[in-house]
């Protein structure tokens, strides 16, 4: 029986080896899955600038929109109120980000409350607390080249 031990344990180191293997195949299956979830989840990320700025400002709008006789339609929804569809259509649109980037938060706060009157919710950028939505306008005159008329 001297022998019983070491048998036993080669059978066991055996089946170890065995289950280790098929660990390793599964893993060895797994790992482009796995890489792919990976990379697709840095992928996720827009790098838009001002998005809950843009999402605060469309909420806004869309929630005073019906006041005004502005009709909400599309996006269409079969779910909700045309607000809560409106507000729905912002919260993804809005994953792009402001245009003009995120002015921080006490100036969207303060264009958030402007947004109190129907000129407002039609071109908020129209309204001086909201100003800011609109790109800074490229004059015309900088990139025209200089003609001289001479006086000869």
């Amino acid at each position: 029986m001297a022998n019983g031990p070491a048998l036993q344990s080669r059978a066991a180191r055996r089946g170890r080896g065995r289950e280790r293997a098929r660990t390793e195949s599964i893993l060895r299956a797994l790992a482009p899955a796995l890489a792919g979830v990976l990379v697709m989840a840095s992928g996720c990320a827009t790098g838009a600038d001002g998005v809950d700025a843009c999402k605060q400002i469309e909420e806004a709008r869309c929630k005073l929109a019906p006041a005004c006789g502005i009709a909400l339609q599309p996006p269409y929804s079969t779910a909700g109120t045309d607000v809560d569809a409106c507000i729905r259509y912002y919260d993804i649109a809005c994953l792009h980000g402001l245009e003009v980037g995120n002015p921080g938060t006490t100036t969207v706060n303060a264009c958030v409350a402007a947004i109190t009157d129907c000129a407002t919710v039609v071109a908020p950028q129209n309204n001086p607390a909201c100003a800011w939505l609109s790109p800074v306008p490229i004059d015309a005159g900088e990139d025209t080249p200089v003609v001289d008329a001479g006086t000869d």
